[in-house]
């Protein structure tokens, strides 16, 4: 039977070149990569989009906020992992959040998510992995955007940790294994793509290991 794994992110999940600004080929973003690591028995559901948020949606993008859009994707798919990679946007100066609030919002997605399978669905709940950005290194470019970002980034590995603890899913830490030294301090490079994808799939075999 193929399992089915959902990448739900933002533009790191979607493969945002931090060169280019242009989207990174199936040969280098780590979903693709994932997919490739773990072989013939899964399907990797890439489902980033830039942008997306886990507490405000977007100023005239609404459907970029998580809890609202990804419904759809588990009315479509019989899921066995979600794998949440979110954070990084909710960190923008002009959203004031701080990294509680930001995992508070992650918590509520998780509990929509649970909801979701105990009272409308018939299907089985998936295995959720919680993702925790990386460290973000304030560059000219998203100076104002992003500005006390890095020092908000370290506090939300924590906290995420703690809500995936409190939920029981399983969480990956970017910090321990990447760092954004170059490029423009959001997005990840190829190099980091290539870790990622190594490491999550590495996740997802000792998680059915241990079932």
């Amino acid at each position: 039977m193929i399992k089915n794994i959902l990448c739900f992110g933002d533009s790191n999940t979607w493969g945002l070149n931090p060169v280019t600004g242009k989207r990174f080929d199936e040969n280098t973003r780590w979903t693709s990569l994932l997919n490739k690591n773990l072989g013939c028995g899964f399907n990797v559901i890439e489902a980033g989009q830039p942008n997306r948020t886990l507490v405000h949606n977007p100023p005239f993008d609404g459907v970029l906020n998580a809890v609202s859009y990804l419904k759809p994707y588990l009315d479509k798919h019989d899921l066995d992992f979600i794998i949440i990679a979110l954070g990084t946007n909710d960190l923008k100066k002009r959203f004031n959040l701080t990294p509680t609030l930001i995992a508070d919002g992650l918590n509520d997605l998780i509990n929509s998510i649970h909801i979701y399978y105990q009272q409308g669905s018939t299907l089985k709940s998936p295995k959720i992995i919680i993702a925790s950005p990386p460290k973000i290194r304030i560059t000219e470019q998203y100076s104002r955007i992003y500005e006390e970002a890095d020092t908000k980034a370290t506090e939300l590995s924590s906290a995420f940790k703690s809500v995936a603890a409190n939920n029981k899913c399983a969480f990956i830490d970017f910090n321990s294994f990447i760092s954004i030294t170059d490029g423009d301090g959001i997005h990840f490079d190829d190099v980091q793509h290539l870790a990622i994808g190594f490491k999550i799939a590495q996740l997802v075999q000792n998680s059915l290991n241990n079932c």
